[in-house]
């Protein structure tokens, strides 16, 4: 195995910069997961890493060498489409021994390589199957177990779970992590769906027009988003934003007039323009102190549901909370927005954070 190293990475097609001088470390060992809007140049960062796209500017080293010049087959690294490219006029077993083939390696040293992977994967009784009787998630695995035999220093994935139903992609999404963790092979991987992301990365890099917006664990992006983008992006339901302008006694006035309390800990000068933002589930109903808001419509999902709530202006904000069957649209309900909840952000999209935060991140560096 080995890490990989990313220094300003840049790519151009013809009059347009995809890639705006990206730079990533990817440990030894780690699930990374890049993530981002359609569009943002993911895909065609990770075709670098794979040497399928020559970057018009930085460098890519995976290990201690510097693989920016040479072919994909020099590279160490085994990658698997969103078309898994399988080929469909052989069996599984000669799709995933298809490569050792080619490397000359011997009868015995592929067998053995094609069943341990097939073992891993859990699809031994489909090793004689051509893809055209294979379902997606199983056409999947054997584009994994391709990648596996390979023993690469570097796994890359390019959005591998897109093409399969919902309740397929959270199973598939399980045996990806459990994969990892019997190969702990280094991972990069590439999805535009922020759930993927939140459930197998060890960090995650967010992407936007070219450019990383954030990087870092899961649970930090989610706690402490790092703009406006970040906050929206990551977490689902997404983070609701209320446009805000201080007014004295540490608190806020909403733009219908309402007024909340700032988070404790932040010291912002009356009548500066502010965004708050609140999770979902971190929105209270019944609040004594509440703001007045009608319930808009109610999105059951079964043990939770989530809360369409319209207050004074035509904005709606989400409010996700147990299920127990009582609130009713058009229903009144008192909100409330616990201000050590609260997220706060600049004119720019800045996050604005206390100072026992900045001393807490100051302390972790």
């Amino acid at each position: 195995m080995a890490g990989l190293s990313i220094e300003r990475a840049r790519k151009r097609f013809g009059d347009v910069e995809v890639l705006k001088g990206v730079s990533i470390d990817v440990a030894d060992g780690e699930f990374a997961v890049i993530v981002g809007p359609s569009g943002c140049g993911k895909s065609t960062l990770l075709r670098a890493v794979a040497g399928l796209e020559d970057l018009t500017g930085g460098t890519i080293r995976i290990g201690a060498r510097d693989v920016t010049g040479l072919g994909p087959s020099e590279r160490g690294i085994a990658m698997v489409f969103q078309s898994y490219a399988l080929y469909p006029h052989l069996s599984a077993y000669d799709n995933m021994a298809f490569g050792l083939r080619i490397a000359k390696a011997s009868k015995a040293e592929i067998d053995a390589a094609v069943q341990r992977a097939a073992e891993i994967l859990n699809i031994e009784a489909l090793l004689d199957r051509k893809p055209a009787a294979l379902s997606g998630g199983q056409r999947q695995r054997v584009a994994i177990g391709r990648a596996i035999v390979r023993k690469p220093q570097l796994f890359l994935f390019d959005e591998p779970l897109s093409n399969l139903d919902a309740d397929l992609r959270v199973r598939m999404r399980y045996e990806f992590a459990e994969l990892h963790r019997a190969l702990g092979t280094t991972t990069l991987y590439v999805t535009h769906d922020q759930v993927e992301a939140m459930t197998l990365a060890d960090r995650i890099i967010v992407l936007r027009d070219g450019r990383i917006e954030q990087a870092g664990t899961p649970r930090a992006l989610y706690e402490r988003p790092a703009n406006l983008f970040v906050a929206q992006f990551i977490g689902a339901p997404r983070m609701n934003i209320l446009p805000a302008t201080v007014i004295e006694g540490g608190a806020a006035m909403l733009a219908e007039g309402s007024a909340i309390a700032l988070p404790p800990g932040i010291s912002l000068p009356p009548g500066t323009p502010v965004s708050v933002g609140v999770r979902p589930e971190d929105v209270t109903i019944g609040a004594a102190d509440g703001l007045p808001f009608a319930i808009a419509f109610v999105e059951r999902l079964g043990g939770l549901a989530t809360l369409h709530l319209r207050g004074a202006g035509r904005a709606t904000i989400a409010c996700q909370i147990r299920d127990d069957g009582r609130l009713r649209e058009g229903e009144r309900v008192p909100v409330g927005f616990p201000a050590d909840r609260l997220h706060l952000f600049d004119a720019d999209g800045r996050r604005l954070a206390a100072e026992a935060e900045e001393d807490a991140c100051h302390g972790a560096v």
